[in-house]
């Protein structure tokens, strides 16, 4: 390969494009040519840097306009999957442009994760700007990318760019705030504080600095000596040494009610339906266990009801990761090569991308299946040689969410702590739990993206629900979470037949509290029976949620509650398609912490983030006749 072309003297409008190609060799191979760093400013003057995939002809730049695919990342734009993506797209005769956003890596300016202003939006406005007077711009255009760069998608979608077609969005979200780096009230410390890590070590202080970064990610290495029942605090933690990231870190924690902070287009799509374009088409790619599941569910039926064109979601049971449509593996289970049809990912997108826009595309294609998802555990259950359980799972169809063969059943919470279809005949049944913050319940499995750097830290995926003593959070513990006394566990008998839930997923519970607020988490959980390669079964999480009780309701403004007082609450947890098998039980777990997955809620009622002290709370959960505590399954019609 030769010297890589660098055009970053330059601000590349066409005539500025001829020069920079006429003066350097370009960077080719496999009939791909690639000019790198080269410059567009923003409307504010930044810098904003790109590479350039081109389709090439023996090493020459192949004439003529094509369509453009872009996708703006904070991520880096030179690691390995966008450098394969580019080569990939422009041998199928698109040129593909990857750029940094404001402030990472080369791109100049100020990076506040998803807040700044200029907004995403504005730059990706300016950056379609710029590609429109480019002289190999054919006038289709397509956006690609994932997360950071599904939700700047749909920010630059909003303001309408001229020559949109296609987006594949994979697992963006809709409401940051109520689902994302907060939960219902609920701070997302293991996503956010591990982001911050990790982007922090690569921003601009730390790439003068290799000491800053060290510092990062030493910190990242002993988390357990900073985290604990108190909240970190600004300037006291290695995040000073990185300002930025460590202003997204407590604004995001310290901004807890519903503030404007929390309405930027890229962070909020939801309430701006109508506004999105109703003539690009959209593939959606989220996960049974990834950060976006419910929001990309809303995502296919909001815009889908809208659209004229194809709007389609793959949801397959995968974590939060690049890799979405090719990896058989989430957490310590296995689902087989099924689960990976649809890869590999390149392969996937461009394809869908043909369909819609590419060289020769289909007029308009619209997609007949509007909904592709994994139904899991069809599995054996065996141990595969890495020591996974195999749930195992297949691919179904659908064209609405939910799908038309399930219908909604109550599950309700009996005084014997057991989970039936009947309406408990009790009066003024109920349990309790103590929920100390100082002894916080752990999170073992998560919708969450597992950290490299840190892999001790958070634990994404289903996981057994033991406690394993090498994991920081269960503080040398080991055992079945259920043992514990801050838990309470209701399950069904060992099921006679197998039992389908493909749907979303609610328990609405009737609560009390001795403390003046505090939080009551749920997982919902496929149980094993025993086996010779599992003897004391298998506790598989599917599900998880949170509740702040000051937030209940989805209140803007958090509001604290009465001690002693019955609430009655709705905890919305990830949805879910799998089948409970004969022979396993499904289980549901109340508590009131999930920590490190979420900050602990000191039970004080006071200002979140800034507490001095915590306090033991008495949990009440109320299951009788009059207060019937419940989940609420979508179950197959057809069992």
């Amino acid at each position: 390969m030769r010297e890589s072309q660098r055009c970053d003297d330059f601000e590349l409008d066409a005539a500025s494009a001829q020069q920079c190609e006429a003066q350097h060799d370009p960077n080719f191979e496999d009939g791909v040519v690639v000019h790198e760093a080269a410059v567009m400013r923003a409307r504010d003057g930044t810098r904003l840097v790109m590479d350039i995939y081109f389709p090439a002809h023996q090493g020459i730049k192949a004439a003529g306009r094509f369509p453009v695919l872009l996708e703006r990342t904070p991520y880096n734009r030179k690691l390995p999957r966008f450098v394969g993506f580019g080569r990939a797209a422009a041998q199928r005769g698109y040129v593909f442009i990857v750029q940094d956003v404001r402030g990472r890596f080369d791109s100049s300016g100020h990076f506040h994760m998803m807040t700044n202003i200029p907004t995403e939006g504005d730059d990706g406005w300016d950056t379609v700007e710029w590609i429109k007077q480019q002289d190999w711009y054919d006038g289709r255009l397509g956006t690609v990318g994932g997360s950071f760069s599904a939700a700047n998608q749909q920010a630059l979608a909003l303001l309408k760019p001229y020559g949109l077609r296609a987006q594949v969005l994979r697992d963006g979200g809709n409401n940051y705030y109520q689902r994302m780096f907060r939960y219902h009230g609920a701070y997302n410390l293991g996503v956010t504080l591990a982001w911050a890590l990790d982007h922090g070590s690569q921003g601009h202080e730390a790439m003068a600095d290799p000491s800053i970064a060290e510092a990062l990610k030493e910190m990242g290495r002993s988390l357990d000596k900073w985290l604990g029942s108190k909240p970190l605090r600004r300037g006291q933690t290695p995040l000073s040494l990185a300002p930025a990231y460590e202003d997204v870190f407590f604004s995001m924690m310290e901004k807890t009610d519903d503030e404007p902070y929390w309405h930027n287009p890229t962070v909020r799509l939801e309430g701006r339906w109508d506004e999105y374009p109703k003539d690009v088409a959209i593939l959606l790619i989220s996960g049974w266990f990834a950060h976006h599941a419910n929001a990309n569910l809303e995502k296919l039926n909001e815009l889908g009801k809208r659209s004229q064109r194809s709007v389609q979601l793959l949801m397959g049971p995968w974590v939060h990761h690049p890799g979405m449509g090719e990896i058989t593996v989430a957490g310590e289970a296995e689902f087989g090569i099924e689960a990976a049809r649809f890869g590999p990912v390149t392969k996937l997108w461009l394809d869908w991308l043909d369909r819609q826009m590419g060289p020769s595309p289909v007029a308009d294609a619209r997609e007949e299946t509007a909904l592709r998802y994994f139904l899991m555990g069809t599995g054996d259950g065996h141990r595969t040689e890495q020591g996974r359980i195999f749930h195992g799972g297949e691919w179904h169809s659908s064209k609405v969410w939910p799908p038309t063969h399930v219908k909604p059943v109550a599950w309700y919470l009996q005084p014997d702590k057991g989970l039936t279809t009947r309406l408990p005949s009790e009066t003024n049944a109920y349990s309790t739990y103590e929920f100390d913050p100082e002894h916080p319940f752990p999170t073992i499995g998560a919708t969450s993206q597992q950290s490299e750097n840190y892999p001790a830290f958070i634990l994404p995926g289903p996981h057994d629900q033991v406690c394993r003593p090498d994991f920081f959070a269960c503080r040398g513990q080991s055992g079945p979470l259920s043992e514990r006394t801050d838990v309470l566990v209701f399950q069904t008998a060992a099921l006679d037949q197998p039992i389908e839930v493909t749907g979303p997923l609610s328990v609405r519970l009737w609560v009390s509290s001795s403390a003046a607020d505090t939080d009551f988490t749920a997982r919902l959980i496929d149980v094993y029976p025993p086996s010779d390669q599992w003897p004391e079964g298998y506790a598989l999480l599917l599900s998880e949620g949170i509740l702040r009780m000051r937030y209940r309701d989805r209140q803007a403004k958090g509001e604290l509650i009465e001690p002693g007082k019955i609430y009655e609450i709705e905890i919305e947890i990830n949805p879910t398609s799998n089948l409970f098998k004969t022979g396993h039980r499904i289980r549901l777990d109340i508590s009131s912490s999930s920590f490190p997955g979420y900050d602990i809620n000191p039970n004080t009622g006071e200002p979140l983030g800034r507490h001095t002290h915590t306090v033991p709370a008495t949990q009440a959960i109320f299951h009788d006749h009059a207060r019937p505590s419940q989940i609420v399954l979508f179950q197959s019609i057809h069992q």
